[in-house]
């Protein structure tokens, strides 16, 4: 397609967006950005409608991942697949998961590590748990290596378990124990952090 803009008139919908007319049928939309660099009566060759047509869909991928981003940080693969399932190509795909790079905006490690901070805060998590759960995001095994390497789940479980204490305060140590492992397997506690949780709860009694 090539030939002469006739007409640029913004959306009904959208007033930011822009509705480009050749030969006085309608071609493609851009950004207002892009339209306010089109002159009606110019002339725009096939390799140009493309370029634009490229171009904005550059400039849309990359403003629907900045409000992704907006909510809290996402790992590579939840941007690839928000912008996958919103229809742009695979190119375009691929372009803006390089420039939220290049800006920072992405990197897994660091989301990994944010992850686990937050939920040793907020919703304690065992290490079985975390990593289930940071793979589920599409983090890579060697990153979540790498954030876990250090981590100890001592802290985090009693955090998991102490508001609980007091509801459990009469059970019998079988059932406070049943009570406790329960409570910290199902958050992906280990065997051993939980016997561990169990007798700092039976000395805390005493």
């Amino acid at each position: 397609m090539n030939g002469r803009i006739t007409a640029i008139t913004p959306q009904k919908r959208n007033k930011k967006r822009y509705n480009v007319f050749i030969d006085e049928d309608y071609a493609f939309s851009v950004s207002e950005r892009l339209a306010v660099s089109l002159p009606v009566g110019g002339y725009l060759e096939a390799d140009e409608i493309e370029r634009l047509k490229t171009e904005d869909q550059q400039e849309h991928a990359l403003s629907r991942a900045m409000h992704y981003l907006k909510f809290r940080p996402r790992s590579r693969a939840e941007i690839r697949d928000f912008l996958e399932k919103k229809g742009f190509s695979g190119a375009i795909v691929a372009d803006t998961l390089k420039k939220l790079e290049d800006f920072k905006y992405i990197d897994d490690a660091q989301f990994a590590r944010a992850w686990i901070e937050s939920r040793c805060r907020h919703r304690p998590r065992g290490e079985f748990a975390l990593r289930h759960e940071l793979f589920q995001k599409g983090v890579k095994e060697s990153i979540i290596d790498r954030m876990l390497a250090d981590f100890e789940e001592a802290g985090p479980a009693w955090r998991a378990v102490a508001p609980k204490l007091a509801q459990w305060k009469n059970l019998e140590p079988f059932d406070l124990k049943k009570k406790i492992y329960e409570h910290l397997r199902r958050r992906g506690f280990s065997f051993d952090t939980c016997e561990a949780v169990y007798q700092k709860a039976l000395a805390q009694r005493e």
